[in-house]
């Protein structure tokens, strides 16, 4: 019996490493990255992309926590692959949307899709790594993903840059087609062993509630948390909307913010890559106090606002959120238990998810009043990195100066 267990526990980890090389590919392919928000100003304004990204994270808010409940109930691999199917036939209505009304419809196709990957291709990738004992090794699996995702999406944003002036729809399309096809690769994954239960609405209630308090369990579960929670807010922001925002505000063309966001993002990601592979982060000072520093240079750079010092900043902010993913994402999947772990990630991203919502609200409303809103919201998420996380980082890395990542059963 232990041999039949071992073979399918390798069976399992073989396969699903396998596949999600070929995931990390098909997931990438963001041929709107440099476009999305070029695409969008030609039938709205700025004030509505904003109010459309908000309804896209409302819808995402709502649905992340039932959503991670509902991939701890009936599986990973189902959740995955709905996600992926959902995406892909939101990207095809966004290609052809002409009107604040059908970009809205597409915008909360996305934010389904992403409260159904949310958690639930993370927690299969390290339940895979535990059922195999071998979860330490969750940042180096992760990061090598990272690394094929990230040269892979910069072929996507170069080309996607590249094609839009003279084919308009195809970039949507093509990330649409390419959603579809990771659906299908999803499919190839084989579901890790949990403590799953029978779903009926009780226990999908009581799933959400426990994956919940997960988050907050014990005091080192809570500062993990905490920390995350934190970095998230103070980098997705930027990450997925105002590094466009900003870009096109100064008058960068589609092709060369297309340049721009491939290079950053993958010397971004090899810095990150090489940090790792040296085991800077086996501290938990390091991990603690690293993003902190990084994203402490927000508000002097933000002061200049123009595209070498808004680059710079870019740069800075995806090493920063890489680490949110490869970093702190191992620090607290050890936290969670496998039963509630899809749930907790949802937990943890629905909290980012607010904090996100309040910038765009805060950028809606200046932006009505002054020509300067994207400017004005990275000089104040600058001084709040520099007020509230900073501070916050350093206490935590005197508080844990002395350990190193520890694995929770």
């Amino acid at each position: 019996m232990p041999s039949i267990v071992s073979d399918h526990n390798q069976n399992l980890y073989n396969n699903n490493l396998f596949y999600l090389k070929f995931l990390s590919i098909f997931r990438s392919l963001y041929f709107m990255v440099p476009v999305w928000v070029s695409m969008e100003l030609k039938y709205i304004s700025l004030t509505q992309v904003a109010i459309i990204d908000i309804a896209i994270l409302i819808s995402a808010l709502i649905l992340e926590l039932p959503t991670g409940a509902l991939a701890d109930l009936i599986g990973r691999k189902k959740s995955i692959c709905i996600s992926f199917f959902v995406s892909g036939l939101a990207y095809f209505l966004f290609a052809y949307a002409d009107s604040f009304y059908w970009f809205l419809i597409a915008g909360l196709g996305f934010g389904l899709g992403d409260a159904l990957l949310s958690g639930s291709l993370e927690a299969l990738v390290f339940d895979t790594l535990k059922q195999n004992k071998k979860e330490h090794t969750f940042s180096e699996v992760n990061n090598k993903n990272s690394l094929i995702f990230n040269y892979s999406i910069f072929v996507a944003i170069i080309v996607g840059g590249l094609i839009f002036e003279k084919h308009y729809h195809l970039p949507s399309i093509l990330t649409g087609a390419s959603m579809i096809i990771a659906g299908l690769v999803s499919s190839r994954f084989i579901e890790p062993d949990i403590d799953s239960e029978k779903f009926t609405l009780k226990n999908y209630l009581l799933q959400t509630r426990m994956g919940f308090k997960e988050l907050f369990k014990d005091k080192q579960t809570r500062d993990i948390s905490l920390f995350y929670i934190l970095v998230g807010a103070f980098t997705w922001p930027i990450v997925l909307s105002f590094k466009n925002f900003a870009l096109v505000d100064l008058g960068v063309s589609e092709k060369n913010i297309g340049f721009i966001l491939a290079f950053v993002s993958i010397v971004a990601v090899q810095i990150l890559h090489i940090l790792i592979k040296k085991k800077v982060f086996e501290k938990m000072r390091v991990v603690f106090l690293l993003p902190a520093i990084l994203l402490s240079i927000f508000l002097p750079l933000s002061y200049f606002y123009q595209v070498p010092s808004i680059i710079i900043m870019i740069f800075f902010v995806m090493i920063a959120s890489s680490m949110r993913w490869n970093v702190l994402g191992r620090l607290s999947n050890q936290c969670y238990s496998s039963k509630n772990r899809a749930t907790a990630i949802s937990s943890l991203s629905m909290m980012i998810s607010l904090a996100y919502i309040a910038v765009l609200i805060v950028f809606s409303v200046l932006n009505e009043h002054t020509q300067h809103a994207i400017k004005i919201i990275f000089l104040i998420m600058g001084l709040g990195s520099i007020i509230f996380l900073l501070p916050i980082s350093l206490k935590l890395a005197k508080k844990y100066h002395n350990k190193v990542l520890q694995t929770y059963e």
